[in-house]
């Protein structure tokens, strides 16, 4: 499980496609600095696994569930199961995070016994809600900071499941010794406009290599365009447009580091007509051109 920097396509999936381990042991560490030429550093998005975002260096803002909180060095984020939730940070600003995402198989018990009962299911039945945030000063801060940098550690060095898993184990119980008091909720699971968001992007997923409109994106959720424009900037924090290039430009990444495909064929397949629009948004992105990145991601 090395660490490593993601590419800005590993982080532009809202539900994110990113395997975070898999059914033999579902945890990932990600160590990821972030672009401080871009004020949104990780677009909205949310996954199945749980996860701990910890801060490791400079500061920014962690957005969870349209509730928006502080982050500096040090600070620990525990985002829930299914949460939707984005970091920014001004620009020029050094934003860089370690997230640790692992799935419930890494908590749960054998059956139901007491373990699984008072600590695992009463989390996930919503009577046991754990805090949103941990910083210095807080009680449990130091063990939950010394357990995370195990972690790090231990993934960076390999064939450590069993210190980690134990790791995980050690985190959950310091969580449930603090539960909520500043806590982002977890809307309802029909909550509609989260519900609603989750339906957009993924429509954006499923069609962004096509010709979309903001006409078209408004029509078909039942909303006049501004009321779209509105609602889609509240919750995701980018605009349509943005977040659609954003997305576009993520995939033509993966298409280019194949050796046989042309920036001009990558481009058409992420939705792109005109070639010098492509071009432009990339560079906005990537900070290089396309032909440029191709080039360096081919090198062997």
């Amino acid at each position: 499980m090395p660490g490593g920097r993601m590419e800005l396509s590993d982080y532009a999936m809202t539900r994110e496609p990113v395997p975070h381990g898999d059914i033999s042991f579902h945890l990932k560490v990600h160590e990821f600095r972030t672009d401080v030429s871009r004020p949104e550093r990780v677009s909205s998005h949310w996954h199945d696994e749980y996860e701990l975002l910890a801060i490791t260096a400079g500061c920014g803002s962690v957005r969870v569930n349209g509730s928006v909180f502080p982050a500096a060095e040090g600070d620990i984020f525990f985002l829930d199961s299914g949460s939707m939730h984005s970091l920014s940070a001004g620009l020029g600003q050094r934003l860089d995070i370690c997230a640790v995402v692992f799935g419930l198989e890494m908590l749960s018990s054998y059956g139901s016994d007491l373990i699984q009962q008072q600590y695992v299911d009463s989390h996930r039945n919503g009577t046991l809600r754990f805090r949103t945030v941990f910083r210095r000063g807080d009680e449990v801060w130091p063990c939950l900071h010394c357990t995370v940098e195990e972690i790090r550690g231990l993934a960076r060095q390999g064939h450590n499941e069993l210190l980690i898993k134990s790791d995980i184990l050690r985190v959950w119980h310091y969580l449930c010794c603090c539960p909520e008091t500043d806590c982002a909720a977890m809307p309802a699971p029909d909550s509609r406009p989260l519900l609603l968001t989750k339906q957009i992007l993924q429509y954006i997923h499923a069609h962004y290599m096509e010709d979309i409109s903001l006409a078209a994106l408004s029509s078909r959720f039942n909303m006049s365009g501004g009321q779209f424009c509105r609602f889609f900037k509240s919750h995701v924090n980018m605009t349509a447009v943005e977040y659609l290039n954003y997305y576009r430009i993520g995939a033509s990444c993966s298409l280019l580091r194949q050796p046989d495909m042309a920036v001009g064929d990558a481009a058409v397949r992420v939705g792109y007509s005109n070639i010098s629009y492509f071009n432009r948004m990339f560079r906005r992105y990537m900070h290089c051109t396309p032909r440029e990145y191709k080039r360096d991601s081919c090198l062997p």
